[in-house]
């Protein structure tokens, strides 16, 4: 399977237009976040810190995920609470020297303004599957 994701950024329609600081583009601002968020260098933003989450996210988005990083903290121990994967990659994995290559393109109406095309995995693969008649 071809692990192209096509982000719909959607969730950034909002962050793109309120959380701008003044001169910055939606997509200087979207550049950023993917620039300050990349886990495969080790670098994530922190989702449970408002002043991060403010530079890249409408006050209704930051508070969602300020009410995400609770349930996680009061979640007990063993459990799984809270979003179960990477909210701003739209995915669980990723290549560990991902050669990471961004690319905004305008939305459509149903997706929002713009949308942040990229691969999480370096090599092209491809997933068999039978199909029966």
């Amino acid at each position: 399977m071809v692990m192209t994701r096509a982000i719909v950024l959607a969730l950034l329609t909002v962050a793109a237009s309120s959380a701008v600081p003044a001169g910055d583009s939606p997509e200087e601002v979207i550049r950023a976040l993917y620039k300050a968020h990349r886990p495969w260098e080790h670098k994530e933003l922190n989702l449970s810190n408002r002043a991060v989450l403010s530079k890249y996210f409408s006050p209704e988005l930051t508070k969602l995920f300020l009410k995400n990083a609770q349930v996680e903290r009061d979640c007990p121990e063993g459990d799984l609470c809270g979003i179960e994967f990477d909210p701003i990659l739209g995915s669980q994995d990723f290549d560990d020297h991902l050669r990471f290559n961004l690319r905004i393109t305008q939305g459509t109406p149903s997706a929002g303004p713009f949308e942040a095309h990229f691969k999480l995995f370096n090599e092209l693969r491809e997933k068999l599957s039978e199909h029966k008649n």
